[in-house]
């Protein structure tokens, strides 16, 4: 079911190839999500960590989230209050672990090249349609599945709506 599903606001922009150990080192990987969220991206500076716990979008470059498939880089993202991440491409795991954590993933390198740290978005998820003041952006349909499950703030909130998803065997 497409809705006017949308998420908006300002921008925190990131470089390209960030690991997963940058975003979320694995000797964190097991603090509670408040915690997780004070280290967050904390590798790249105080500065970084403060505006990514502020602002709801990340736009990063190439090979975001590379190098591990511990979901816990993505769970201190949401913790974090991170909503979207747009540019890419992104690690194929990372992907996959943000989705299942509520964090949408725009796969869209031209809005990383030209959005600038602070910029204030509008991503319309129905429409396939990123607004900004100065451009706006179209990229692929996100399928509805998907947007299920970040509706549902990631797969394990999906999949409480959904019991009958859960069971086993025939009885």
């Amino acid at each position: 079911m497409k809705d006017s599903f949308s998420i908006e606001g300002t921008v925190t922009r990131l470089g390209d190839s960030i690991s997963g150990d940058t975003i979320l080192p694995s000797r964190h990987s097991f603090l509670p999500g408040p915690e997780m969220a004070e280290q967050v991206l904390s590798e790249l500076g105080a500065e970084v960590n403060r505006r990514v716990r502020q602002r709801p979008i990340l736009c990063a470059g190439p090979a975001f989230g590379y190098g591990t498939g511990r979901e816990s880089p993505a769970r201190a993202l949401a913790a974090a209050g991170v909503k979207a991440l747009i540019g890419g491409p992104f690690a194929r795991m990372f992907y996959r672990n943000a989705i299942n954590n509520g964090i949408l993933v725009v796969e869209a390198p031209d809005v990383y090249a030209d959005v600038e740290e602070g910029s204030y978005l509008r991503i319309l998820l129905a429409d396939g349609r990123i607004e900004g003041l100065a451009r706006n952006w179209r990229f692929a349909p996100i399928p509805d599945f998907v947007l299920d499950v970040l509706r549902a703030g990631g797969l394990i909130g999906y999949a409480r709506q959904r019991p009958e998803l859960l069971r086993q065997g025939g009885s």
